[in-house]
């Protein structure tokens, strides 16, 4: 038989060791970092720079333990880009599908938001990233900011960048780079988590002040809030764009709307401090009667039938999450029999649940060296 040496040379203990970075320097590695999604509560709308800018706004959200995560491996064979996502497609059957591309340099990728976060993280070339998602997108979670936080915070390995630097950055990819009318609540809870009172002041900063709620007033909120996929994907840019005319012009109902979704937020803060978790239904119904005639597009007769539809089952309140115009509706019921009733409603028109729990934890990024 013929010497495997001969055929095959050194035997595995012999061979010669494999390639080692020199002394000091940076191993490579594949990082993967996950940014949570979001609910929120009351106050969105304000954090839109048309209005915070001349007003000042105030959101309350939470994050939740849904996700988007991102992988980048750091080599590809031919030296390209590789990428693989979820994406928004032109069919209104089919609103998202996979897609995979394949470029020679981040510059050519030809979805604008991966493009405009790829060049914002400094993955030009020779990369490969996979991205990962509880929910499709366009859904009101919050997910364009989740992808904008994981990714900067993979690219950024292995130097330690901050909650806020991550939020920030993320926003420019969105508000500066793609020239979108959104705010920066998305960006904030991806990257700190947590339940947040973000204060959005004229010069631009943001302040996020935790809510360090009882666990009692925590836990009975969170039992209380159930969600429910619309199966309409949307464009959050595109839905806020009316309303952030009509604020530049000074329209003054949108202006009227807004402030009083402002004083919301106030009275939604001042409901959870002292413990009132049943008063959190109507200030988040009062909040969808107001958000929902800030634009054409923010509400439907359809969307709206949904919505009587989960009241009249049993839900004491409820709206749809980010700008509207479709993506997840979240509504507030009382636990046991009501839930149940509201449940079966849901599902009855084609709705279906998101289970989640709330989670302190912002966006979280590992490595393994390669």
């Amino acid at each position: 038989m013929m010497d495997l040496q001969q055929e095959y040379g050194p035997a595995l203990g012999t061979r010669e060791p494999p390639h080692r970075p020199a002394p000091g320097a940076v191993r490579p590695a594949m990082v993967t970092a996950r940014s949570p999604l979001r609910i929120s509560l009351a106050g969105g709308g304000t954090d839109i720079p048309s209005y915070s800018s001349r007003h000042g706004g105030l959101v309350i959200g939470c994050a939740i333990d849904r996700y988007v995560g991102v992988t980048v491996f750091p080599r590809e064979f031919s030296g390209r880009l590789r990428t693989a996502s979820e994406s928004h497609s032109e069919s209104h059957s089919e609103p998202y599908s996979e897609s995979y591309e394949l470029c020679d340099t981040a510059a050519d990728h030809p979805n604008r938001m991966t493009r405009a976060c790829l060049l914002r993280a400094g993955l030009h070339r020779d990369r490969q990233v996979a991205v990962f998602s509880d929910v499709p997108p366009g859904s009101g979670l919050g997910g364009s900011a989740a992808f904008a936080v994981s990714l900067l915070h993979a690219a950024a390995h292995p130097r330690a960048a901050s909650a806020r630097e991550l939020a920030e950055t993320a926003a420019r990819v969105e508000i500066e780079d793609l020239g979108r009318a959104v705010g920066k609540q998305d960006h904030y809870l991806a990257a700190y988590g947590g339940i947040l009172l973000l204060r959005f002041h004229r010069s631009g900063r943001v302040d996020p002040e935790p809510l360090d709620l009882p666990p009692r007033v925590r836990d009975g909120l969170e039992e209380r809030l159930m969600l429910f996929h619309t199966g309409i994907s949307r464009d959050a840019g595109d839905v806020l764009a009316e309303q952030n005319r009509r604020t530049l012009e000074g329209h003054s109902d949108s202006l009227t709307r807004l402030h009083a979704i402002r004083r919301l937020a106030d009275d939604m803060a001042d409901c959870l401090r002292a413990g009132d978790v049943s008063g959190v239904a109507g200030l988040v119904e009062e909040h969808w009667r107001l958000k929902s005639k800030l634009g054409s597009r923010v509400s439907s007769p359809a969307l709206q039938a949904l919505h009587d539809r989960a009241v009249e089952a049993g839900a004491a309140g409820g709206k749809l999450l980010g700008s509207g115009g479709g993506g997840f509706l979240l509504l507030v019921c009382e636990p046991g029999r009501r839930q149940t009733e509201v449940r079966a409603a849901m599902a009855e028109a084609g709705l279906r649940a998101l289970p989640f729990r709330f989670t302190d934890s912002g966006s979280e990024a590992g490595h393994v060296p390669l």
